[in-house]
């Protein structure tokens, strides 16, 4: 393989897993951290949900600038930018206000992650898509993986300005690596906006998958990337505990992202996979907060995350299969636009949900509507996928 295109392929490795460690190392401790401001969990939830809902207005428009201009350094590098001012941010007003802007301003940065997929399946062959997201889904969740690990361990000595802090430095260690990312030469002559709204919004298979992955992240955001940290807390767990449960979710999605590119994941089909998915998703939100042991909560916390970024990365390659690669990141932008809504709408449902009827109710209702989302997944791909 050319050295060349390895190098590439390695920074754009580097990069991803920086971004994502600086997004998430203080995930794990604010929704608990949040509620320990004294605000309810509606409005906790309502801060977390606000990193979705500047995605939802961003990353279509972003996609359809990418694909005109048809440079993605320029949208990675504010995308590691954005990621370490909002930590910034975090970290000197650490109160209600400025963590809602600090959070919109994290929803800015990963708008750009549509750049970061776009350019690095230019890396790979065409017929090649599933693998290349997969491989950087996987990279996405090992500094997911790292952050929760690290911020485990910060956080009891040193309190959660340190995960602030380290999110603010990686952001910028990234910001200096994706200094080095190169662009690929332009696909082709370069598009108007208003031919690629109308031909991407045409595709029926890029609706299909959307709205898939847009309850997807629905039912992610409303529990294991929010308040499952804080059923959590509630047994009495230490803040290694909780950053080990959710380390263990981000393992799992690590593992299964990877398997993705697999040949037996080809030999199953993407269709059965994702379905499974969507079915364990469902068994961990009926199940998790039931339990009342950390070990099995640990349990089902693995295979939870085992139904997680497979997923993802198999709508994303399905959602884009069929567009042409001129305007694949106008596709993608619409894409992340629509489950950056589920991202939006999960935390501030399960928040309202909570204040209401409390949450062994509201993870039922969610583990509910996954499975039936692999029931019509299923029906509704049998020409699709």
């Amino acid at each position: 393989m050319n050295k060349s295109l390895l190098g590439k392929r390695a920074l754009m490795c580097a990069a991803s897993f920086l971004f994502w460690f600086s997004q998430y190392i203080y995930n794990p401790f604010l929704s608990p951290y949040l509620l320990g401001l004294g605000i309810s969990a509606t409005f906790a939830g309502t801060i977390i949900g606000a990193y979705g809902f500047t995605q939802l207005v961003a990353r279509f428009p972003l996609g359809i600038s990418a694909d005109c201009l048809q440079k993605h350094r320029i949208f990675i590098l504010l995308g590691m930018l954005f990621s370490g001012l909002a930590s910034v941010i975090r970290f000197f007003f650490p109160q209600p206000v400025p963590m809602l802007l600090a959070n919109l301003l994290s929803g800015i940065a990963s708008s750009m992650w549509i750049s970061f997929t776009i350019l690095f399946s230019r890396y790979y062959p065409p017929e090649e898509l599933s693998k290349s997201i997969g491989l950087l889904t996987a990279m996405n969740n090992a500094g997911t993986l790292a952050a929760y690990l690290l911020g485990g361990v910060l956080y009891e000595p040193f309190g959660m300005k340190s995960l602030f802090l380290g999110s603010a430095l990686s952001g910028g260690l990234g910001l200096v690596i994706a200094l080095f990312v190169k662009d690929e030469p332009p696909q082709g002559d370069r598009p108007q906006p208003r031919a690629l709204v109308r031909s991407t919004l045409r595709d029926k298979r890029l609706w299909l998958f959307s709205i898939a992955a847009l309850l997807y992240h629905m039912i992610l955001f409303a529990t294991a990337n929010s308040f499952t940290s804080n059923i959590v807390k509630e047994l009495g767990a230490s803040g290694v505990e909780i950053s080990a449960c959710s380390a263990l979710f981000m393992a799992a999605s690590m593992i299964a992202a990877w398997f993705v590119g697999t040949k037996p994941a080809q030999a199953l089909g993407e269709r059965p996979m994702m379905c499974v998915c969507f079915c364990l998703l469902g068994l961990y939100a009926l199940v998790l907060p039931r339990l009342d042991s950390l070990p099995l909560i640990m349990v089902v916390q693995f295979l939870g995350g085992l139904g997680g970024s497979s997923l993802i990365s198999l709508l994303m390659s399905n959602a884009v299969r069929n567009i042409p690669g001129v305007a694949r990141s106008t596709g993608m932008g619409f894409f992340q636009s629509v489950y950056a809504l589920g991202i939006m709408l999960g935390p501030v449902w399960m928040g309202a949900m909570a204040d209401r009827i409390g949450f062994v109710a509201g993870y039922a209702i969610v583990g509910v509507l996954s499975l039936a989302c692999a029931a019509g997944l299923y029906l509704l791909t049998r020409k699709e996928a």
